[in-house]
């Protein structure tokens, strides 16, 4: 039984045309893969959909066989917590520090005191921003927020982790020291996840690709070196 499994997953906005239609795809329990495609071509869709942040028009999605779709509120903030999602935006808080942005996630999951201190160190360790943590967020680099992201995005060690454009907007040594990362989070077990419209990048850390162009959802082979966007 696949990890995740869509089905003939349709998706619009406001009555255009689908971003996504009747697309369907298979993921392995411990895989690693990359979910490319144009600009708007419904990378961050899928995302969104996989995390019930968003429905399918049509079709279903699920997790070990449990089609999510049918998740009650309570249940779909459960569902969120298995999984780790690194945002194109960062969506970190500019003017708190790098540990309190860290520490958000765990707070609301009831963590305090010691432990909480404990645990928001030991995530920043992970990344190499450690001793650093007491820093405003507001001053740090695009790719050293990415790197807070990750950190936050570990919080409840998530067997899932997604990972929409981490690389987007960082020159290439940063992008090759995420993805690193993202390969190290891998190793570890989980499923990863890496939306990416950079080819060059997808040649470089190869595995498998799904390519989303014209609404559906297509298999690249992995001797495709230059999969056509």
């Amino acid at each position: 039984m696949p990890l995740i499994e869509a089905e003939n997953i349709s998706k619009s906005y406001l009555g255009m045309l689908p971003v996504l239609e009747n697309s369907s795809f298979r993921i392995e329990s411990g895989e690693f893969f990359y979910l490319t495609g144009v600009s708007g071509a419904g990378k961050t869709t899928v995302f969104k959909l996989l995390m019930l942040m968003e429905r399918p028009d049509t079709g279903r999605v699920s997790f070990d066989g449990q089609d999510i779709t049918l998740l009650e509120t309570r249940n779909r903030s459960l569902h969120r917590r298995r999984i780790g999602m690194v945002f194109q935006d960062y969506r970190l808080l500019d003017n708190e520090t790098i540990e309190e942005n860290v520490a958000i996630p765990l707070r609301v999951g009831g963590h305090r005191g010691p432990g909480l201190r404990r645990q928001t160190e030991n995530l920043l360790e992970q990344v190499g921003l450690a001793d650093r943590r007491r820093e405003k967020v507001l001053g740090l680099s695009g790719g050293e927020k990415q790197l807070v992201s990750i950190a936050r995005a570990l919080s409840f060690n998530p067997g899932v982790f997604f990972a929409d454009e981490p690389t987007g907007n960082l020159d290439q040594s940063m992008a090759f020291r995420v993805m690193d990362l993202i390969k190290e989070i891998h190793r570890k077990g989980a499923t990863v996840i890496v939306a990416t419209h950079d080819l060059n990048l997808i040649r470089t850390f190869r595995a498998r690709t799904l390519l989303i162009k014209d609404r559906r959802i297509h298999e690249v082979r992995l001797a495709d070196s230059q999969p056509s966007l």
